[in-house]
């Protein structure tokens, strides 16, 4: 496994660990980000945005990930300074790091604007000396948070490697809730070129995403524009479109195959059961149900075991697309996939049953679904049983 593929594992975990997003009081985190006052430049923004992060992992967490990052850092820095193994590829006006997402979150003005775009770009490490005197402005700054300088550190290898590659005019990334984002914004104003992020999942009031600035930041509604400058996001990034992901191709055909898919998220195995308990009563009394996984927080096994008597679909197989072009419903707690369902007029239903707590905070979250039409998971339980 490489150095990568280990930071990014543990990344994950600590993600599924906190579940912040719920258990982190809204008040807590208004408070949290309003003592760091306005930050002076983009290097500060990206600090800022890692100390709220850093308060969900807690002060014991928080100093292991420095104290681990120390020597890793260190490896990175002098490992990877070599030009000789990058090899200039043809010239392209836009580099965009999917990171495994779907091509088709790009917005279409995006696409018209640039007209050579690699979304598939050969991945490497580059610290050239340039690179290093960027970075030993973050080290000289903040000499003590290596969990902030290792990130840096390598976000700026990565860019670097890119842009001597392709020659980009500019970077766009899906990656507001990566603390390196702002740091990232001034290296590339640094070598002039743009920096454009570009929205892919919901958004709510989670300190996780505060204080970030890019160039361009495309959104889905204004509205997320709103709750994202609530936690001091830069304001004048924001550019409302949406892209094909949400509202999807007309020619697409609308095949119903399930009354209602579950869309999961990073549910616990208590929650999966009452979730499972909810659906089959609905399955009982005659309604075809569907199960569509977290492509990176399911257990499949687990979740095929669970929902024997329902559809558990193959992410890798069936796309997001096809997954709601055959059901009647899209049920989530909350998800994306309910957002692209309205876009498409297809009918979502919130779960206020299988946790009815984390429901209840939906509101002072700001979930946007809340605000526009839908139904009760409770309300079609009534119905139909």
């Amino acid at each position: 496994m490489s150095m990568n593929d280990m930071l990014r594992k543990m990344a994950v975990f600590l993600e599924r660990r906190q579940d912040a997003l719920f258990s982190y009081d809204v008040d807590k985190q208004r408070k949290y980000i309003e003592k760091f006052g306005n930050p002076r430049d983009e290097i500060e923004r990206s600090y800022f945005q890692y100390k709220c992060q850093m308060q969900f992992n807690g002060k014991g967490i928080t100093f292991l990930l420095n104290l681990v990052s120390f020597p890793v850092a260190i490896i990175y820095w002098f490992k990877y300074g070599k030009k000789g193994q990058v090899n200039q590829m043809e010239p392209k006006s836009l580099v965009f790091f999917r990171d495994g997402k779907p091509e088709n979150i790009l917005p279409k003005s995006l696409k018209n604007k640039y007209n050579t775009i690699e979304s598939n770009p050969i991945e490497g490490t580059l610290l050239t000396e340039k690179d290093k005197k960027f970075i030993k402005k973050i080290i000289y700054r903040y000499p003590f948070s290596w969990q902030f300088i290792l990130k840096c550190l390598i976000k700026i290898g990565r860019y670097s490697f890119a842009i001597e590659e392709y020659s980009p005019e500019a970077i766009a990334v899906c990656a507001e809730y990566s603390f390196t984002s702002s740091v990232l914004t001034a290296y590339c104003k640094q070598r002039n070129i743009k920096h454009i992020d570009v929205m892919h999942g919901e958004k709510m009031y989670y300190m996780r995403d505060s204080f970030f600035k890019f160039d361009e930041c495309y959104i889905w509604d204004e509205y997320y524009g709103k709750v994202l400058t609530s936690m001091k996001a830069d304001g004048n990034q924001f550019v409302v479109e949406v892209p094909a992901s949400l509202k999807f191709d007309e020619g697409l055909p609308r095949i119903q195959k399930y009354d209602y898919t579950y869309y999961l998220g990073a549910e616990s195995e208590d929650v999966l059961k009452k979730i499972a308990k909810i659906l089959e009563k609905l399955y009982k009394d005659g309604k075809r149900i569907s199960i569509r996984p977290h492509p990176r927080y399911s257990n499949i096994d687990l979740v095929k075991k669970i929902f024997a008597f329902a559809n558990v679909e193959d992410t890798k197989k069936v796309s997001i697309e096809q997954s709601l072009l055959q059901t009647g419903a899209a049920i989530s707690l909350y998800s994306t996939a309910l957002n692209q369902a309205l876009c498409n007029s297809i009918p979502i239903v919130i779960d206020n049953m299988s946790n009815p707590e984390n429901f209840a905070k939906l509101k002072e979250l700001g979930y946007v679904c809340l605000y526009k039409e839908h139904k009760l998971l409770s309300e079609i339980l009534e119905k139909n049983v």
